[in-house]
Parts: C-alpha cells; sequence; structure tokens
C-alpha cells in the first residue's frame, strides 16, 4: 500500500495553515531558513506580515506515535533564522494520526482539515526549556493549530523586555522633567490641565507614556500618505525639534489618527522647547526606536500596563489594569457565546456591538476584538477589511480619563494601524462638577453611570456624551451618543470596584464619598455625585448596593440599558459577588434573568495569584452569562470552574478558555478536572447551585457536594454521601441575630461626632464579673481554644442613651458566632459566654428562640461539618480565612435542634459537660486535632446515632477522617501555614 510521507504531509499542513490567515506564509520543508545549517529543513515554518514585531513559528511534526517530535522540537529552540536574524523562542512539536499516511493523496488535504492533532509547545532555549502543556499533549484541528500560531508568533520575552525599557525610560525622563520643570511650575500645571488630573509625578508620567506612545505609533505608521496633499509620515527621528514633532503630528491629525496623536500633541506643547530637546524627545525617541527593532508588536498594550501602574487615583477608585492573560480568557468566553452563525459573512459581524464602558486602557475591548478577528480569518476572511467598522461602530468605550481614552484608541488602532476610519465610538465621560450648557447651569456629573437615567430608558438612545474621542479633527468635538438601548451583544467589564460607604478609615483620611474621590472631586461634590447614583438606580430588580460598590451599579448598567435579551456579559468582579450580603440584588438579577452562568475563580496560592488584575490582592471571579429571552425557563445550576493558576500567556488563557466552553453549565452533577495536557489538573470544573459560594476555588471536588447538600437541608460523607436522619437548617430560622457592633458603640460619621450612633463606650476589661455591661468584643485566639470564651470588654453608658442602653442589653446571650473567621489561627466558629452579654463586631451575639436549642448548635457549629458549612457560606477574599458579614449570618447551615429528640437533646448537653474543658486547635488542624476528631464522633455518633452498629460507626469514623483531610488540604482552609496536611 502506498503511504503519504511526512514531507507530503507538511506540504498540504502548511497549505491549510496558510489559508486561515490573509497575511501568512507558511512553507514546508525549506532549506536555508536557518542561519549556518543552511542544508537542514524545519518541518513547516509560519511566517506572519507585521515586520520586525511578528516572529516566524517553526512546527516540527511527525506520525504517530511520534517518539522523537518532542527532542526535534528542544533542538530548533535558539536557532537563528536567515532571514531576520531572529533567534527561535518557542517551537511546536505536532503528531499527526497515522492513518493520514494511507489516504490517496487526491483525498489527503480534506483529511487532513478533518483530522484532531496532538501537539506540545516548546519555548525558551538550552537548560531553561519550559512545555505547554507541562504534560501530555493538547489536541485540536487545524484551526487550534492556527490560532496557537497566531498566539505565539509576538516573542513573550522582547515584549517583556520591552516593557520595561519602556517604563524604565518613561521614569527617567519624568523625573528629570519634573526637577528642571521646578521653577516653571506652570509646566506641570499644564500637563496635568491636559490630562484632566491634578499635578503630580504620576500626572507627569502619564502625560510621557502618552508622548512615548505617540511616537511608537508614529513608527507604525511611518511612510502613511496625506491624499490631499501627499505628505508622508516621517519616522521619529531625535534630531528634530518639538516645534518639528508637534508639525508632524499635526499633519499626521489631518489624515487620520486623532484618537492617537491629539492628546499627546496637547501634553508636548505645555513643554517649553529647550526642555523638550534636552529632557523628553530624545530619550523617548531612542527608546520607540530600540522597541520597534526588538519586535515589540503590541506597543499598545505596553503603555496600557504603565498607565495602569500610574492613575494617581486607581487604589481609591479601585481600578486596576486587567491583566493581558486574564483579558483574554474572558473574552474568550464571552466571544464564544456570541450569535454570529456565520464569521465568514462579513455583515454579520458588522451588527455586533461590543460595549466596555469603564473601559480603562482598552485590554477587554482589545481582547474582544482580538478573539472577534481570529473567527474571521479561521472562516476564510481578512479582519484587515472589518477594521473600520469595527472602529466606527462594532466596538463602544467609554472612561472618565482622557488618557485612558487615548490609549483605548491607540490599542484598537494598532490592529492595523495603517487602515482609516471615519470615527470612532470611544467616549469620554464627565465626571464631578461639569459646566453645563443649559439653563439649568453646572451639573454633576457620574460618568458612565450617567446612562442609567431613567429618561433614556424609553428613547433610542442611552446617554450622550460630552467628548468622543474621534480620528478628525472636525469630528473631535460636540455630543455624539454612545449606544443603543438594549443593543449590546457583549458588555464586557473590569469595573470599578469602590464602595461609597464611608467607615472609618476613609473617615481618618477626610474622603466623604471614596467612590467619587478621584479626580481632584472635592467633599461636597462627592456628596452630590454619591446622591445622582441613588437617584438614577433602579428601584426594582436592580443590583446596585452601596456596600457591593460600583461593580454593582455597572452591572445595573449592563443589564438595565445595554445588552439585549440573547446578549452576553463578561465581568472582572470581585469574589464577593458569589456571597457578600451586599451583592445579594446582583445574584438575583443573575439568577432571574441569565442563563448558562460560568463563574471562573483562582485556587488560592502565591501572593496576590487570587485576583485577574494587576496589582490587587483582592480575590476576583469572572463571570460569563447569557440574557435569557422572556419565553425560556430559568436554570438552577452554574458551572463553577476552579483555576490552580492564572493563565501565564495568552495561549494558554484561550486554551483554557475552549476547555471551559466545552462544559455545558446545565450538565448535571460533576464536571470533573479541567486538565490541560494529560498531567496534574490545570483545575476544576462542576455543576452546582446557583448559591454555591463555596465552588471558588474549591480543588476538592467531594466538599462541593458536601457544602452544597448542607446549604440545601441535608447531610453528605465522603464514600456514604446522603445521610439520612440529619436535618440541617439556617441559622436564621432559629432565632435572631445580635446588632452590628456600630450600633453598640459607633458614630455617625467620624469617631467622636455627636449624636453618637450606638449608646456604649467600651473599654478592655480585666475582670468581667464586676462589668456592668460586659461584652465579648474582639477576637484573641489564644483564650478561645476552648468553646466558653469569658468576655474582654465592658461597656459605660453614653450621655442621655439609656434607653438605647437597654435595648442593645436586650440582646444579650451566651451564644456567639464568629464573623471573621481566621480559619488557620482561630479554633470556634461558635462559643457560649459563662453568662449572656453583648456581642461585639467580631462575635456578636445570637439568641435562639428556644433556650433548649443553644447547646446542640454550638456543638454542631465546632464540628468538621459545622466548620465546612462556615467556610461553604463564606466570603474567601484572603487566603486561611472566611469571612460572614452579621445581615448574612443567618444563611450559616447547622444542624435543626427542632429535629431532636429529647434523648439527643440530653445527649447535647452531656457531650458538652465533657468537652467544655478540652482545647482545641485552629480550624485548619482539624485533620490532626484530638478535640475536634472526638468531637465529630461524639456529635455524629454519640448524639446523631449514625452508623447504628460497631461497623457502621467504623464506616462514620472513616468517612468523618476522610472529609477533615478533604477540607483541611484546601488551599483556602490552610492558606500556605506547615501545619497543613502533608
Amino acid at each position: 500500500m502506498a503511504r503519504t510521507s511526512e514531507r507530503a504531509f507538511n506540504g498540504l499542513l502548511a497549505q491549510a495553515l496558510g489559508r486561515r490567515h490573509p497575511r501568512w506564509a507558511a512553507n514546508a520543508e525549506q532549506t536555508g531558513v536557518i542561519a549556518g545549517s543552511a542544508g537542514k529543513a524545519p518541518d513547516i515554518v509560519v511566517v506572519p506580515s507585521g515586520g520586525s514585531g511578528a516572529v516566524p513559528m517553526v512546527i516540527e511534526t511527525e506520525y504517530e506515535p511520534g517518539r522523537t517530535v518532542e527532542a526535534d522540537a528542544e533542538a530548533r529552540l535558539g536557532s537563528v533564522l536567515s532571514a531576520s536574524g531572529r533567534m527561535l523562542e518557542q517551537v511546536v512539536a505536532l503528531i499527526a494520526p497515522d492513518r493520514l499516511q494511507s489516504i490517496p493523496q487526491a483525498e489527503l488535504p480534506d483529511a487532513i482539515e478533518q483530522a484532531a492533532y496532538r501537539w506540545r509547545l516548546a519555548t525558551g532555549h538550552g537548560a531553561g526549556v519550559a512545555w505547554f502543556p507541562e504534560d501530555g499533549w493538547a489536541a485540536g484541528s487545524v484551526d487550534d493549530l492556527a490560532g496557537l500560531c497566531e498566539l505565539v508568533t509576538v516573542s513573550e520575552l522582547e515584549v517583556g523586555r520591552a516593557a520595561d525599557d519602556m517604563e524604565m525610560t518613561v521614569d527617567t525622563v519624568s523625573a528629570n522633567l519634573t526637577a528642571e520643570a521646578a521653577a516653571t511650575p506652570r509646566v506641570l500645571d499644564g500637563i496635568a490641565e491636559a490630562l484632566c488630573l491634578k499635578p503630580s509625578d504620576q500626572t507627569t508620567k502619564i502625560g510621557v507614556t502618552l508622548l512615548a506612545n505617540a511616537l511608537l505609533f508614529q513608527l507604525a505608521v511611518e511612510g502613511d500618505e496625506n491624499p490631499a496633499t501627499g505628505w508622508r509620515v516621517p519616522g521619529p527621528d531625535p534630531s528634530r525639534t518639538r516645534q518639528q514633532v508637534l508639525d508632524d503630528w499635526w499633519k499626521i491629525l489631518d489624515i487620520n489618527y486623532w484618537p492617537i496623536f491629539y492628546t499627546a500633541h496637547v501634553v508636548l506643547a505645555e513643554i517649553p522647547q529647550a526642555l523638550a530637546q534636552s529632557e523628553v524627545l530624545p530619550p523617548l525617541v531612542e527608546m520607540a526606536q530600540r522597541l520597534a527593532g526588538q519586535g515589540a508588536a503590541s506597543t499598545s498594550d505596553m503603555a496600557g500596563q504603565m498607565f495602569g501602574k500610574l492613575i494617581t487615583d486607581r487604589k481609591l477608585l479601585a481600578t486596576f489594569y486587567t491583566r493581558r492573560e486574564s483579558a483574554r480568557l474572558l473574552a474568550e468566553l464571552a466571544v464564544d457565546r456570541l450569535p454570529v452563525e456565520d464569521w465568514s459573512d462579513q455583515r454579520q459581524v458588522e451588527k455586533l456591538r461590543v460595549a466596555d464602558l469603564a473601559c480603562g486602557t482598552g485590554a477587554l475591548l482589545a481582547a474582544a476584538y482580538d478573539r472577534i478577528a481570529s473567527r474571521v480569518r479561521r472562516a476564510g476572511g481578512d479582519d484587515a477589511l472589518l477594521h473600520p467598522a469595527m472602529m466606527e461602530n462594532v466596538l463602544v468605550g467609554a472612561d472618565i480619563m482622557p488618557a485612558a481614552v487615548h490609549l483605548t484608541c491607540t490599542s484598537l488602532s494598532s490592529m492595523h494601524p495603517r487602515t482609516r476610519y471615519a470615527r470612532s465610538r470611544i467616549s469620554l465621560m464627565q465626571f464631578g462638577l461639569t459646566p453645563g450648557t443649559d439653563p439649568v447651569g453646572d451639573r454633576i456629573r457620574i460618568g458612565s453611570l450617567e446612562m442609567l437615567d431613567r429618561k433614556y430608558q424609553q428613547g433610542s438612545w442611552l446617554e450622550t456624551a460630552e467628548l468622543a474621542v474621534m480620528p478628525s479633527q472636525n469630528d473631535s468635538n460636540g455630543n455624539h451618543k454612545v449606544l443603543d438601548h438594549s443593543s449590546a451583544d457583549l458588555i464586557i467589564m473590569n469595573p470599578p470596584f469602590v464602595s461609597p460607604t464611608n467607615h472609618a478609615d476613609h473617615a481618618r483620611q477626610g474622603i466623604a464619598v471614596p467612590s467619587f474621590a478621584g479626580l481632584g472631586v472635592d467633599e461636597d461634590d462627592q456628596k452630590l455625585m454619591s446622591k445622582r447614583l441613588a437617584s438614577l438606580t433602579p428601584r426594582d430588580g436592580s443590583a446596585g448596593h452601596g456596600n457591593a460598590g460600583l461593580g454593582s451599579n455597572f452591572l445595573d448598567l449592563a443589564h438595565a440599558k445595554a445588552v439585549k435579551p440573547g446578549g452576553v456579559i463578561a465581568f472582572v468582579l470581585p469574589q464577593t459577588v458569589i456571597a457578600g450580603h451586599g451583592w445579594g440584588k446582583a445574584r438575583k438579577l443573575l439568577t432571574d434573568h441569565y442563563k448558562d452562568i460560568c463563574v471562573v475563580s483562582l485556587i488560592p496560592g502565591r501572593s496576590q495569584a487570587s485576583a485577574f488584575s494587576a496589582d490587587t490582592g483582592i480575590a476576583e471571579v469572572l463571570i460569563v452569562a447569557t440574557r435569557r429571552r422572556s419565553h425560556e425557563p430559568a436554570e438552577d445550576r452554574v458551572l463553577w470552574v476552579s483555576l490552580r493558576n492564572r493563565p501565564r500567556t495568552p495561549l494558554e488563557a484561550v486554551h483554557v478558555a475552549r476547555q471551559i466552553a466545552s462544559i455545558k453549565a446545565g450538565e448535571p452533577s460533576m464536571a470533573g478536572e479541567l486538565r490541560i495536557g494529560a498531567g496534574r489538573a490545570g483545575g476544576f470544573a462542576v455543576t452546582g447551585m446557583r448559591t454555591g459560594p463555596g465552588y471558588a476555588g474549591l480543588t476538592e471536588l467531594g466538599l462541593g457536594a458536601c457544602g452544597e447538600a448542607m446549604a440545601s437541608g441535608r447531610l453528605w460523607l465522603p464514600r456514604l454521601r446522603r445521610i439520612e436522619g440529619v436535618s440541617i437548617t439556617r441559622l436564621g430560622e432559629l432565632g435572631e441575630r445580635g446588632p452590628v457592633h456600630r450600633d453598640i458603640n459607633g458614630y455617625v460619621g467620624e469617631p467622636g461626632a455627636s449624636p453618637p450612633r450606638g449608646p456604649f463606650d467600651k473599654e478592655e476589661t480585666a475582670d468581667w464579673r464586676a462589668a456592668e455591661y460586659p461584652m465579648l468584643w474582639a477576637h484573641k485566639a489564644a483564650r478561645e481554644t476552648r468553646m466558653i470564651v469569658e468576655p474582654d470588654t465592658q461597656g459605660t453608658i453614653r450621655p442621655g442613651m439609656e434607653e438605647l442602653a437597654d435595648k442593645m442589653w436586650a440582646t444579650r446571650s451566651r451564644l456567639h458566632f464568629t464573623l471573621g473567621f481566621r480559619l488557620t489561627s482561630q479554633p470556634l466558629a461558635a462559643c457560649f459566654t459563662p453568662e449572656p452579654c453583648i456581642g461585639g463586631a467580631g462575635w456578636p451575639t445570637f439568641t435562639m428562640d428556644e433556650q433548649g436549642w443553644e447547646t446542640a448548635v454550638l456543638l454542631w457549629a465546632n464540628t468538621t461539618p459545622g466548620l465546612i458549612a462556615f467556610w461553604w457560606v463564606g466570603s474567601r477574599q484572603q487566603k486561611g480565612r472566611a469571612i460572614l458579614t452579621i445581615s448574612r449570618l443567618p444563611e450559616l447551615p447547622v444542624l435543626d435542634p427542632r429535629c431532636l429528640t429529647s434523648a439527643q437533646t440530653d445527649s447535647a448537653l452531656e457531650i458538652f459537660d465533657e468537652f467544655q474543658t478540652r482545647d482545641f486547635r485552629p480550624a485548619n488542624e482539624a485533620y490532626r486535632d484530638p478535640a475536634r476528631i472526638a468531637l465529630d464522633e461524639a456529635v455524629l455518633i454519640g448524639m446523631l446515632g449514625l452508623g447504628g452498629d460497631t461497623a457502621g460507626e467504623d464506616e462514620i469514623k472513616a468517612s468523618l477522617k476522610v472529609l477533615r483531610e478533604q477540607w483541611c488540604r484546601e488551599p483556602s482552609v490552610h492558606g500556605g501555614k506547615p501545619t497543613r496536611p502533608q
């Protein structure tokens, strides 16, 4: 039987790859490709266009079983390409199905198109070679292989070096500019005014970053011609004067590219000629030329990363740059759901509306554009032909910072820098007190959230922006419309998280309303802006809540005004969205109106590893959901995904997203491990209850079954599964929680303000027995090892507040529950005090409807299942800690004492007498804590009677042992402490 050689196969596969990108050349078995090895021919070389920024991709192939293909690929690493002099950093090892050898060559092209391949990517050279996947092989089609090549034809190493180079240069230029301009502060004031910021070192850095960005883009369009004058764009030159550069940029503006050069032109015009010539332009031009020569293919992304680091108010506004890899992950998950039947149909793509109404530097919009363009190319289209429509109609962005809007436009324009377009839909939104054009005069504006205004609800348009960043001078001024009502196919956002609530930390800093304190807005205007937001928040079915923060208001904006039925929302949100009390309305909105909900979280590990954004330690999740149409039934399941690592490269991000997208959220039971290759699981995916916060960051799927069962009123144990005869209820069904601590000793406004909010002043006491109003206030782990904890504080009534003090004293109880449970140091989820007392910030009271229920509930709360119940419903923003707000305490699953017999209630009292003097270890050591192990067995076997006979009791003990081990191995439980199971 005739067999097809690998050389012939490589030629046909190269042709198939070449058809998948309009600007690729794919060659097979060519000699002279590798410098110094003229006779050695790589199997396939994919050569993308894009000048020095594009890196050829070498593919080494073998038929199954592919015993030597990995060694062949690794041997290519470090080779130098003859044509460009570039070193090969990445090589693909590809295994083709053996059956392709025996297929007649006339049929082989179709067979190659339909075959499934296995591949691995080698990166680096010498002793530093890394593989993706780390173990085993990824699988996919020719389309997947083409997508792989797209994602790795940019040198990650060189982009990283270029970003470092850019940052160092900007730092140096900014410092020199600041020092030299000290005698003429008007220079720095002018730069700040151009950027709508206050003068500061950070503001100067932002201005310099925009200059660097414009010079880089000038290199990208060098040689472009003005058809009216014949003038061609020159490359940046360190010998040109400031005025010559300004003239060049103004002539470029006459051609197009208004979004990129206008703000930079304004900034440069504020710098005196001599200063620009000596300290600013030469080093920036030289840096731009270096970066271009190094193949920095994504200059706008580097500027965006720098901008994310430099925003003066980003910590206050809780705005963080979305990592490029995270943006690709979220965008791939979202774009995969877009309602496009045929990506080769240009008209269908042009009808899409993709919006980010807090776009920042455009990372998410650019990622969405990239994923759309990839699909167009896979379908045989040319995404360059779509670029004008993408910029003019498809992509919609809005932000409150001119520099951010500038960088967003640059990022999107960089997709095809020489392709012109008539206008953009990237808008600068007004923020704070703005000049009015109507008889009312000046008015308060709150950025994109102005679009919540009800008067636009019935109109065809949402809000109008005061300024759009347009590509021509004539289009740059005047109001324009941002987005049609309910027109968006995709809303993709990483909105600000900060809350308008002013607690003590912000009060001490003199910040009235943190969410509106950025960009120099004064205290009075902050308060007016907060009132404005309250007036615009939908009254019915809204997600907005002050304690949740502005992220919930942007979710309202996406739902109430922007995304249409059948459209997709894709958000980066704080992990508290799945558990926090303030986010309850947001969860209900998603439950009532969306389907195919997917929540992606990160398994806690290294520092900041639970965040998808840069420079933040806040645990975050990605949420993707499709808006239900009115006739579609509601679903009660969510696809919960926990990733071991945040994706490290765009390739890994897209690969993981495609694995996730292949799982249906509505499928029953467990989806199992999410593997990257054949080795260690890259994560876990499980379909579970919509109200299942415990799934976030989960590594042991059995714990999901246990937690979900208790939240549903049942007990589940490993191997034994559902346990009959044990009833679980919510704590709130059994009584009333005590007051929040601010109602006990707080103030309205700043500490010491009048009138007070609470009736007591408090102080620590060494002898609570002599206290008139004893309190159990704060956690001190060393004295909380036993189930009886003595009060630590006493209260003194504030003048004139005796009546309110009596009401607070009426909430006293022996039973107290923790709120901020530090699992790595604190042993108890609940405790008794020797006598009833007031509960404080760490230990609020709970009053049972029947006093006789207290002991059984106390015991249960401190068993391993009780600890797991707290961890399951609690928010896990920090490693080794589970948090319940006092508002959510009633949701805690506990043993239902109403279902106990009198004998079981008596048994609870006996068990408490036995254990009240026993010392417990921290909760995360339950697996090796003799007291916890004994308590588990005493409650579940002795009191509840599980197991029946000796053999059955042994099964219960074995099951509990497994449960303790599983739970204590969870990273969110042990927090990386050495006390975890080894």
